[in-house]
């Protein structure tokens, strides 16, 4: 958590952390490593495992355990598709090993930078290559194959609503997210339920959190929310967020509770409900 602590520091400038696992590293432990920190700038976001489709069987057999580790991931990316016999089937078959996480085909490990971060880097950067630069500038010929296809794109949703949403129905959304859907966030207006705060939302994979804070002076109460994925379905996504909107005249005393478990309690295991 010190290491996690220095990396987060205002002063460094540090937008996002990436901790490249080794062969030998547990996943889970990794992750719980990471929901333990006290620090409140650090957020978890989400467990890639990415797959070499032209060695996947023979990885496979040398190192079983990587169905235990695409069964913990949030996201799998199947890299080197284009040099598999049969890709396909081999993403089928990592669609079968993940549970509900997005599986998304890639060549040279190019997948959208949307599914990893929030937005893409400042182009007042200096010195950086952005990812805009290697979007236009790959490398690669005009009679390239590949050409075109640097990386793979994204499923996405923006949904608004000036009217409050009903937490129960929320949470029924949330707790049946469908396989693909990544990542969540944004911010929820509960309207009558609490009419003091508004509820930032961070989900990615499995994993969920709530962030009560007071609404800023003088900002008008809305619900905004993005979803990512890959193959999800936007429009019946969009249908089920509708249908979470709250047309109570008042407040339900218990209509939080679900949402509340999703609030960080400071005495709570930080490796518990996700």
């Amino acid at each position: 958590d010190q290491y996690l602590e220095r990396l987060a520091a205002p002063s460094l400038g540090i937008d996002v952390i990436v901790i490249e696992a080794s062969g030998l590293a547990e996943p889970q432990e990794l992750v719980r490593m990471v929901l333990a920190s006290e620090h409140p700038g650090i957020v978890y976001g989400g467990l890639v495992e990415v797959v070499d489709a032209a060695e996947f069987d023979d990885t496979r057999a040398r190192h079983p355990e990587i169905d235990r580790h695409l069964a913990l991931a949030d996201l799998a990316v199947v890299n080197k598709v284009d040099r598999a016999a049969d890709g396909e089937r081999v993403l089928g078959l990592v669609r079968s090993l993940v549970d509900r996480a997005a599986v998304v085909p890639a060549t040279y490990g190019r997948i959208d930078p949307e599914f990893l971060f929030d937005c893409r880097p400042s182009e007042e950067r200096i010195g950086q290559l952005s990812f805009d630069d290697l979007h236009e500038h790959g490398g690669h010929g005009e009679h390239d194959d590949h050409a075109g296809h640097l990386h793979s794109s994204y499923d996405s949703l923006s949904f608004t609503s000036t009217q409050p949403l009903d937490p129960r129905r929320l949470m029924e959304f949330l707790d049946s997210r469908p396989e693909g859907l990544y990542r969540i966030k944004g911010y929820v207006d509960f309207g009558p339920y609490d009419v003091r705060n508004r509820y930032g939302v961070h989900a990615v994979g499995r994993f969920l959190r709530f962030y009560p804070e007071p609404w800023p002076a003088g900002e008008e109460r809305l619900t905004q929310l993005v979803l990512i994925g890959s193959g999800i379905d936007a429009p019946a996504l969009d249908k089920e967020l509708d249908a979470c909107r709250s047309d109570a005249p008042h407040a339900d005393e218990h209509g939080m509770w679900g949402v509340l478990r999703y609030v960080r309690d400071p005495d709570e295991d930080p490796a518990g409900p996700a």
